[in-house]
């Protein structure tokens, strides 16, 4: 199963999104464009379907609908908030549409949820029994094991979203924030290591090394250590004019392998029914090298697995990789009536010069580098 479209109304920076997905997501913007906030409808959907979540949870955790909806929605679409999910399965292409809308107790209610199987209606909402009971639409049938029987393969996909983002510093000193398990920053990262069993663990960690071997300089060994207190710590060798290896711990390490080390790991540990992999902004520290045969790499792993990778990220260079389609690279631009989304494939002025020769980087440079920069020179001067 895969996304293959989606389709959103009034989500936060966006009045109305509408594109298709390959395996490979690239999102290309300017600062406050939203590309963070296009990864969280994913996250959403993810939120809404995971066990111990749901509909309101995800609102609320997201400090409640005024904060999702678009500012721009104004009457638009009746101010609803709309998400229209296709999905494809072999034959089988399944739609997902769950519209929102403020209800009594400024909570959020289901307007209207609908899937659709190979053209043939499987749920609609609200029905009769949501109209002899309004407490019933406060949540989603995606959300619940009882009433989502039909369609429960849609659940568990969006149920297995995984986002990646992991902070160099917190997992230097994860005391500095509270967080919830599998936290997508880092505070357990570590944790979620040294919890899968030792000979899978062993396993990964070797593949893991041989990465690093060739991508961070001296590197010769990682491995987890548990001190006596019971927490684990990442411990590596590196390679000097001395017979045994110096030994760092993760306090040590540079935030560039502390980020590629999260990256393998997150890409490794992907099962074969691997659902959504959300990433932001993962060249972040890292060496240019590095970041242009990331494109390499997550193709590898496309290989051997479902996973559906959609990242964001300011670095247009990493899209020059020779693999990646102009189908695969959706541009985000700031308008007065909220950020628009497009596929690279769909600009015909872009496309012309990516035909003439221009790099891929330079085209999506021209699309979205504020044009304007002399202020901030200005703002330095005294």
């Amino acid at each position: 199963m895969k996304i293959t479209h989606i389709s959103a109304n009034n989500w936060r920076n966006f009045k109305t999104i509408d594109f298709n997905l390959e395996r490979r997501l690239f999102i290309v913007g300017p600062n406050a464009a939203g590309k963070s906030n296009l990864l969280d409808l994913f996250r959403f959907l993810g939120e809404v379907a995971a066990p111990g979540g749901g509909l309101a949870s995800a609102i609320s955790s997201r400090g409640g609908l005024s904060k999702v909806r678009s500012l721009f929605s104004r009457n638009f679409r009746k101010g609803r908030l709309i998400i229209d999910v296709d999905l494809i399965d072999g034959d089988k292409c399944t739609a997902y549409p769950s519209r929102g809308n403020r209800g009594g107790l400024n909570r959020p209610i289901v307007d209207q949820e609908l899937v659709e199987q190979n053209g043939k209606t499987i749920l609609k909402r609200p029905n009769s029994m949501d109209e002899s009971d309004k407490e019933r639409l406060t949540q989603t049938h995606l959300e619940q094991i009882a009433a989502n029987q039909d369609f429960r393969d849609i659940a568990d996909y969006f149920s297995k979203v995984q986002y990646f983002h992991l902070v160099p510093q917190i997992i230097r000193d994860p005391g500095r924030i509270n967080a919830t398990p599998q936290d997508p920053f880092g505070r357990d990262f570590i944790a979620q290591m040294n919890a899968i069993p030792k000979r899978t663990r062993d396993a990964r960690m070797r593949r893991m090394q041989r990465a690093l071997q060739a991508a961070v300089p001296e590197f010769e060994s990682l491995e987890i250590e548990v001190d006596p207190s019971g927490t684990p710590h990442l411990k590596a060798g590196y390679r000097n004019w001395r017979s045994t290896p110096s030994t760092q711990y993760e306090t040590d390490f540079s935030d560039g392998t502390l980020r590629l080390i999260g990256l393998l790991w997150t890409i490794i540990k992907a099962p074969s029914n691997a659902g959504v992999l959300l990433l932001e902004e993962p060249e972040l520290s890292l060496n240019s090298a590095i970041v242009k045969v990331l494109p390499s790499m997550f193709a590898t792993t496309q290989r051997y697995n479902d996973l559906q990778i959609v990242l964001s990220t300011h670095a247009p260079e990493l899209l020059d990789e020779e693999g990646i389609s102009p189908k695969e690279i959706l541009i985000l631009r700031v308008t007065d009536d909220g950020t628009t989304a497009d596929l690279l494939s769909d600009l015909d002025h872009p496309m012309d010069n990516i035909e003439l020769g221009l790099p891929t980087s330079d085209v999506i440079h021209q699309l979205i580098a504020p044009h304007e920069l002399q202020g901030l020179i200005d703002s330095s001067s005294r």
